[in-house]
């Protein structure tokens, strides 16, 4: 099958230098000397930035979530991982940073006029000329659908900006020689911020599965606690080994 984004540009370019500056005095979100827009990591991960997807991402997108060291500790995507479902990755992300950058144009700031936070693909800056290394992914978005209800009414008194009818879904996949690191829980932190901050979450899921421990410690650094009462069991594909795992979910409310 045809490349379904082929027609793409490898890079999300903003070319308006008057919208970068109003975006950068607004939010937190930064640019290259080309346009390309990014959330950076604070010290002493400042070599590490998020940004939105490139079509040259794909390869590393592919080989990261068909190695079994961190597909088999996650639940979804496919796996392996095709590069049509990468290729279908890269349209939905590239529409969610063109509707950003448009609700930005006209003005919409918080909340963000694109329900999924683009700047998902996370970088190390090498340096030296050498080009800059696929990390991983950390994603974030509302989820649309009976399951994106909320679990807890929000609080009176909430901003009146906030979105508060579904829930945010937060997830993240690190290439496996950046675990163990600290990275994971730096960059979520960030993406975590963005989606209170600016995308106006109120309530924030992260699933995972019971035997993956280091996973829960990132989400209780960000204050996320489990609801034990959603836990369930599933079963692995044959591919990842076809046993039945306990999945659970942490889940973090505006207070």
């Amino acid at each position: 099958m045809a490349d379904p984004s082929a027609h793409l540009p490898d890079r999300f370019l903003v070319a308006s230098a008057e919208l970068r500056e109003k975006v950068a005095a607004e939010t937190p979100i930064r640019f290259t000397d080309e346009g390309e827009p990014y959330l950076a990591l604070p010290t002493p991960f400042e070599r590490f930035y998020l940004g939105p997807e490139r079509h040259s991402d794909l390869p590393f997108d592919v080989a990261m979530m068909s190695d079994i060291r961190v597909a088999g500790t996650i639940v979804g995507p496919p796996f392996p991982n095709t590069f049509l479902s990468a290729q279908k990755w890269l349209l939905r992300e590239r529409g969610f940073a063109e509707k950003l950058f448009a609700g930005y144009a006209d003005g919409l700031f918080r909340p963000t006029a694109a329900d999924s936070n683009p700047f998902s693909v996370l970088r190390e800056r090498k340096g030296d000329g050498e080009p800059d290394v696929y990390v991983g992914q950390v994603s974030c978005g509302f989820r649309e659908g009976p399951g994106g209800m909320l679990k807890r009414p929000v609080r009176e008194g909430i901003e009146s900006w906030r979105k508060t009818g579904s829930v945010c879904e937060i997830g993240a996949a690190l290439n496996f020689d950046y675990h163990g690191k600290g990275i994971a829980s730096v960059a979520t932190k960030v993406v975590f911020d963005f989606a209170v901050e600016q995308m106006g979450a109120t309530e924030i899921h992260a699933q995972l599965l019971l035997k993956n421990p280091a996973s829960a410690r990132v989400w209780q650094k960000l204050g996320l606690v489990e609801d034990e009462s959603l836990r369930t069991q599933i079963t692995m594909p044959e591919v990842k080994g076809g046993q039945v795992e306990t999945s659970c979910v942490y889940i973090w409310y505006l207070q």
